[in-house]
């Protein structure tokens, strides 16, 4: 394949995503000459350190870069004469909605989460998850198809590149600025919070599965209650029906990189739980196994049954924090 087109990634139309460099990795096992469209709102020529070999900046204004239609719109502009390249995006609620746009209007193919992709006798070969993660496949589609990659096999890259060409697109279209509006703000619950957003997880392994179904399970979740931490899972867990797959930590599932403390509880440790857990501040393991590799990436291990520590642990940080348990909202207040 001689030509392939990467969608960088944003964070708010302002900076460059950390898996956008890796995903231009990805990219260019699929071509020899790799384009970046950014569709960006306030970004500089300076800021386009990217390793490729030539880029195009279309400029939205602050209102306009949250919407997926300005997006698509905007793209429609750059993309009238280059219908024949594949295009990659990496994975998410926005730049998903933007591929499926594209995929309609130009009535392409398109692949959702994928792990890996190669070139095989001038098609594409790409490889994704089935079975909720339980199995992969690799499907075959022809060039210039839609890929969203997922970020979890995005390959790992700090290359930059400096003095690659840079054009910029004047673009005046259709202004769709977003219809949402902010109704309410609330508190969410300890189990509406998400693992890759919360300060304090609990992790649960194959350990409390003889309790997962008896009232020792409801000491987990009391755990949970009173520090406002969300309950994911090892591989074992959700192959077990512990937790659900989207609940799944490790380097098949998610990456709490957010997190000051982890609590696993009857997790063993192994080396792909380990790589989801790499960058939290403090973890402590509770495991009837001395042996648990786990104990190897702890501050603090508790070798006992959890049925044992669990309401010691739960009244102490009771007594500790010194407040109601109604009022305890983070693992801060709660002294821990």
């Amino acid at each position: 394949m001689d030509l392939a087109l990467c969608y960088i990634p944003l964070i708010n139309g302002k900076s460059i995503k950390p898996e956008a460099r890796g995903l231009i990795k990805q990219t260019k096992k699929l071509a020899n000459h790799v384009t970046a469209i950014v569709i960006h709102c306030g970004m500089k020529v300076s800021d386009m350190d990217l390793d490729c070999d030539e880029i195009y900046m279309i400029e939205l204004n602050e209102d306009q870069w949250p919407v997926a239609a300005n997006h698509i719109h905007a793209f429609q502009t750059f993309n009238k004469d280059r219908n024949n390249e594949t295009i990659i995006f990496l994975d998410s609620p926005l730049y998903g909605e933007i591929a499926s746009g594209l995929a309609y209007i130009f009535n392409k193919k398109m692949i959702n989460k994928a792990m890996d992709m190669v070139v095989q006798q001038n098609q594409l070969s790409v490889k994704k998850e089935i079975y909720g993660g339980k199995a992969c496949s690799n499907e075959i589609i022809d060039q210039g198809s839609l890929i969203t990659f997922d970020p979890t096999y995005i390959p790992v890259s700090t290359k930059k590149k400096t003095n690659m060409p840079v054009l910029h697109i004047d673009y005046v279209g259709p202004c769709q600025v977003s219809s949402i509006q902010l109704v309410e703000q609330k508190q969410l619950n300890w189990d509406e919070v998400a693992l890759t957003e919360a300060s304090c997880v609990i992790g649960v392994g194959r350990g409390v599965h003889s309790a997962f179904n008896k009232d020792q399970f409801q000491q987990v979740e009391e755990l949970a209650r009173i520090l406002h931490a969300p309950i994911g899972g090892s591989k074992v867990a959700d192959e077990l029906q512990i937790t659900p797959r989207e609940k799944r930590i490790g380097s098949s599932g998610v990456y709490i990189d957010q997190a000051d403390i982890y609590i696993a509880i009857g997790i063993s440790g192994s080396s792909q739980h380990l790589d989801g857990i790499k960058n939290v501040r403090h973890v402590v393991a509770i495991n009837s196994d001395a042996a648990a590799p786990i104990f190897k990436r702890c501050e603090l291990g508790i070798i006992s049954p959890f049925e044992e520590v669990l309401p010691k642990l739960v009244d102490i940080i009771k007594e500790k924090s010194g407040v109601d348990n109604s009022e305890i909202t983070s693992h801060h207040q709660a002294g821990v």
